[in-house]
């Protein structure tokens, strides 16, 4: 603060009126501060919706209209983890899966930044994780006999060598993280969510600028209690054989797609804590002074997978792990929070010494006695079975969170301020329109969308938005990007007079897409389209903070997306018939209007 005295000079006045100052206290009090603007910051904008016992939900996070989007995360309270996440329109959705018998809630983040940096165009969906796999180091042949298995031969084969990728950005283009969709292995399968146990950003040597995401899935392979016999115990400890069929976790497979966006002075920070066998840690990673925190994951390095030979592999069975909360800050902070941190819980649901199962049958010293299974265990379990003497599961495992950190090279934004309101000297009365055709109350039939977004519209409205705004799973239009059209028709105005200002309306809301009365698939992603613009100045409202889709659920409404269009997850209801509400609101007026219609649920084939 500065004072500056109680008398306002002609010198004094111009500089306040130039904006280099503003008035802190009432008019003429002669107390008068110096602004320093706007300044860059990372915050959170967040929505939290409940996930039904057994059930799969979304939700959508929406940045405000002077932010652009850099990237999401998640959280979710109780059980469960994310099957979904990524970019719809220039808002994040979050999808979640809960397998236990109580509820959970699940918190969709967006990393919302006041400026506008540069993403990279054209980024597709080009890596695929699968979780079906089997050892790393697997022998499939051995003194002429050979593991006949899916993981040699069959639809899967070729799976069960790709449990992990890593897409990575061009050039001098920055990875910030990774969307991810869930996916299917093989058609014609049934398939059930699995949950990642890698979903960070890593750098690719020390001091290295370009930060590489990499994503992997918990192991989907089950051991066969099937008997084959081997001609030798050469390399015992790594022959297996997996069942046939698979159960369906093992279909399961998450698409990726590079965050890029063009960067300075981008690190890598980390933080490991150990997680119980059983239980759960948190860890939060910070960025050094000066950096923002514009991305981040995590990593559940299990060291007893690697190495030796004989070192064991997690399989079903043996408890999964999975970091519930991959989010830029601690689950229950406020949306619209500044970043301070990048936020991970993991849950560790191995159990303590349980014993790794190995499917091989072992031929012993006399060819013809055949003994049970092999065990990854200390011990034997019957007086012929060879003891191989690999250690079982550990006490605890590592969680590395990682956080993104970059300097962004873009002019802060300022929210837009609201209009001033109008100078009126007598009370405004609606203006009566010449009828036209069709509207026998006189009013003006909406016409198509016009090609230019909305005043306070999102950038990532238009066709041609940055990657970062990249289109919703499986559809070629982003949600919030308007249809093409000419431009709107003013009314005619009417004879009696000049014309005069009109009140605002509520939005004109309709539903294109599906419609009444048809059906969605329930756990499957289905097309939405609807319309809704503004009265009376007939303007398209598109933007994905102020448009919502949702579907009244037994237990509640249900967030489907945000947008005018795009494709989202039908919630797993019952079959069934629901409402389906596309709801709109005017953010110059605070009005809200809406379409309801009624859709059948019904059930979805993956």
């Amino acid at each position: 603060m500065g004072r500056l005295g109680s008398a306002v000079t002609a010198k004094t006045a111009a500089v306040a009126a130039a904006g280099a100052l503003v008035v802190s206290g009432a008019v003429g009090a002669g107390v008068w501060a110096l602004r320093d603007g706007p300044r860059l910051a990372v915050v959170q904008r967040s929505v939290s919706v409940s996930v039904a016992a057994g059930g799969e939900q979304s939700a959508i996070a929406a940045c405000q209209s002077h932010e652009k989007a850099l990237g999401g995360g998640y959280a979710i309270t109780g059980t469960g983890f994310a099957t979904s996440s990524l970019f719809v329109g220039d808002a994040w959705l979050a999808a979640a899966y809960n397998p236990d018998t109580a509820p959970a809630t699940l918190t969709s983040y967006a990393l919302c930044v006041n400026a506008k940096p540069e993403f990279l165009g054209g980024v597709g969906w080009s890596d695929q994780a699968h979780a079906f796999h089997d050892r790393r180091n697997k022998v499939t042949a051995t003194g002429g006999a050979l593991i006949h298995d899916l993981t040699t031969e069959g639809p899967f084969a070729e799976a069960a060598r790709q449990a992990s990728a890593s897409p990575s950005c061009p050039g001098d283009f920055t990875s910030l993280g990774t969307e991810f969709r869930a996916g299917r292995t093989v058609t014609g399968r049934g398939v059930a969510p699995v949950p990642l146990d890698s979903l960070t950003t890593k750098s690719v040597f020390a001091g290295d600028a370009k930060a590489v995401p990499y994503a992997a899935l918990n192991p989907g392979t089950r051991l066969s209690a099937g008997v084959f016999p081997l001609h030798s115990s050469d390399n015992i400890v790594r022959q297996t054989r997996i069942e046939d069929p698979q159960p369906p976790e093992a279909n399961y497979a998450v698409s990726l797609r590079p965050i890029c966006v063009r960067l300075k002075a981008v690190s890598v920070a980390t933080a490991k804590v150990s997680v119980a066998a059983g239980g759960t840690a948190g860890a939060a990673v910070s960025c050094p002074k000066g950096k923002l925190v514009v991305g981040g994951g995590f990593q559940f390095p299990a060291e007893n997978e690697t190495g030796a030979a004989e070192a064991p592999t997690r399989f079903f069975g043996d408890g999964w792990l999975y970091a519930p909360t991959d989010a830029p800050a601690a689950g229950g902070e406020p949306s619209g929070a500044e970043v301070k941190a990048w936020h991970v819980t993991g849950r560790n649901q191995q159990k303590a010494g349980l014993d790794y199962s190995n499917s091989v049958w072992i031929e012993h010293s006399d060819r013809e006695t055949l003994t049970g299974n092999g065990y990854f265990d200390t011990h034997g379990r019957g007086p012929d079975d060879q003891e191989l003497r690999v250690a079982p599961v550990p006490d605890s495992q590592s969680l590395v969170a990682s956080a993104v950190c970059a300097k962004i090279d873009a002019k802060p934004t300022e929210p837009a301020k609201a209009p001033a309101p109008p100078s009126v000297s007598r009370p405004e009365l609606p203006h009566a329109l010449d009828p036209g055709p069709g509207t026998p109350d006189g009013t003006v039939p909406a016409s198509p969308s016009s090609s230019a977004p909305a005043p306070g519209a999102s950038p990532s409205a238009s066709p041609s938005a940055p990657p970062g705004t990249t289109p919703a799973p499986g559809g070629p239009n982003s949600p919030g990007t308007p249809t093409q059209g000419g431009p709107s028709r003013p009314g005619t105005p009417s004879q009696s007079g000049a014309p005069t200002r009109q009140q605002p309306q509520a939005p004109a809301v309709s539903i294109r897409q599906p419609s009444d009365g048809g059906q969605l698939r329930r756990g499957c992603e289905e097309s939405f389209a609807g319309s809704a613009r503004t009265r009376p100045d007939d303007r398209p409202l598109t933007d994905p903070q102020y448009t919502s889709w949702r579907i009244t659920g037994p237990n509640g409404p249900v967030t489907l997306g945000a947008g005018a269009s795009g494709r989202f997850l039908v919630p797993l209801l019952p079959d069934g018939t629901y409402k389906l509400v596309f709801t709109a609101t005017d953010p110059e007026a605070g009005l809200t209007g809406s379409a309801e219609i009624s859709v059948r649920i019904v059930g979805c084939i993956r």
